[in-house]
């Protein structure tokens, strides 16, 4: 902003106060990849769909707002840090984005690939965790037979010790 003819920096603000849809999206993603991590089967496939869903989401609701340098979310702070109510006759406001929005972008693009792969994988898991646990049933089951035939006072007295 310019004010009697110097410059006059009106404060920064980070992404998630510029654009606030930014926080609960990217929290939606990061529970839902938690999710991914101790589940399986159809939950995992569901966990991995939302995060890839939010992922999606924040690029669609956030990077036309980056392009175009909207910073309608900052009315408030403006307001507090000009004293002119609805930013009205207010000009020559300069917004000079960092590399940050840019780093975010990308990185939102190569979560994007991964989580398309990872969804295109997952029916793989399912298939490597329904024949795991089939043989850890099996071996319980075997394990508990021979558990219990009984046994003879010896072997109790020698499992007592």
């Amino acid at each position: 902003m310019q004010a009697d003819g110097s410059v006059v920096e009106l404060g920064s603000f980070d992404g998630a106060t510029t654009y606030p849809v930014s926080s609960p999206l990217a929290l939606l993603g990061l529970a839902s990849l938690s999710i991914v991590a101790i589940s399986a089967s159809k939950t995992r496939f569901a966990a991995i769909l939302i995060a890839l869903s939010s992922t999606l989401g924040a690029l669609v609701a956030i990077v036309p707002l980056i392009v175009t340098r909207d910073i309608s979310a900052l009315d408030g702070q403006l307001d507090r840090l000009t004293g002119i109510a609805n930013t009205h006759g207010l000009q020559d406001l300069l917004i000079a984005p960092t590399a940050f929005a840019s780093v975010w972008m990308v990185i939102c693009a190569i979560l994007l690939v991964y989580l398309t792969w990872m969804l295109k994988l997952s029916r793989a898991w399912s298939n490597q965790d329904k024949a795991a646990s089939s043989r850890n049933e099996k071996s319980f089951a075997q394990g508990s037979k021979e558990k219990s035939q009984p046994k003879d006072s010896i072997e109790l007295w020698d499992d007592q010790r």
